[in-house]
């Protein structure tokens, strides 16, 4: 998804970049060297991994996943889009079914199929890259208190447990990690939230009171919510990345040493939505 605009306001949510021609990458490229913009499927890993099972034990999970640079297949009908992609490297077929369901409210129907006979642990991602403005309020649900580090260039390192919403910066001063510092902070900084959640949702509240969007999805089948806030501190961008997942860490294998799993079952399916709300 390139582009998702307030039409009432002229606001454009979704980061997109100046160059002249879309940076698309190959099968198994980098995803920081091409376009890095909107939104993606992360599938099945972000970061570059191997599969720790059998039948597949061994065999290299591309960075940020095989879906995003892939082709995808498309047929459009009154009422949606539907799109649908295969795997190359693991067999599986993704689909996702997207429509309006009302005028200010978007739906991304997702169905994973697994191919095979045997059980595929996977991680799945939703990557939002949305525009931010200074002072724009991240609201989560209550339960979120704590998270776990995963990229930073502050005050911390990979693992280290946060209370939300009180961080701290490389300098050493606390600031609110829920309401979004000047692009000059220079701040970067990913985390996700430590518990299940009991209800999936993330809303930014944009400080001019007439933009807001809300990112939803189910916690039976997505339990988890990472956020990656750069105020400036990477590629000269000031947005946030609003990642619901099925499991955190960036990668099925560490997410299994921290007691996280996720799987489609062998010759089974795996559904799960994202609603976008304006």
């Amino acid at each position: 998804m390139t582009s998702f605009i307030n039409k009432e306001t002229g606001y454009e949510y979704l980061v997109q970049r100046k160059n002249k021609v879309y940076r698309d990458q190959p099968f198994d490229g980098v995803f920081v060297d091409g376009e890095c913009s909107g939104y993606d499927d992360m599938f099945p890993t972000i970061d570059t991994c191997n599969y720790e099972d059998e039948p597949w034990e061994g065999i290299k999970m591309a960075d940020h996943g095989e879906v995003w640079s892939l082709p995808w297949k498309c047929a459009v009908d009154d009422l949606s889009l539907r799109m649908s992609v295969e795997g190359v490297r693991f067999p599986y077929k993704l689909e996702k079914n997207i429509f309006f369901k009302s005028e200010n409210s978007i739906r991304l129907d997702y169905t994973l199929t697994n191919y095979s006979p045997y059980d595929f642990k996977f991680l799945w991602a939703g990557h939002f890259m949305i525009n931010i403005e200074e002072g724009t309020i991240v609201k989560v649900p209550d339960d979120c208190k704590q998270v776990t580090t995963i990229l930073t260039n502050g005050n911390g390192k990979f693992g280290d447990i946060l209370n939300w919403p009180d961080f701290t910066d490389k300098d050493g001063k606390s600031y609110r990690a829920d309401i979004s510092r000047p692009k000059e902070s220079k701040g970067f900084e990913k985390y996700y939230f430590n518990n299940r959640l009991k209800d999936g949702w993330c809303q930014l509240v944009y400080p001019d009171n007439k933009n807001m969007l809300k990112v939803s999805f189910p916690v039976k089948t997505v339990p988890y919510l990472g956020i990656l806030m750069n105020e400036g501190g990477w590629d000269g961008l000031y947005n946030i990345f609003i990642e619901p997942c099925t499991v955190c860490y960036d990668r099925p294998d560490v997410a299994k040493k921290y007691g996280q799993v996720c799987i489609v079952k062998g010759s089974g399916v795996y559904s799960w939505y994202v609603e976008i709300n304006i």
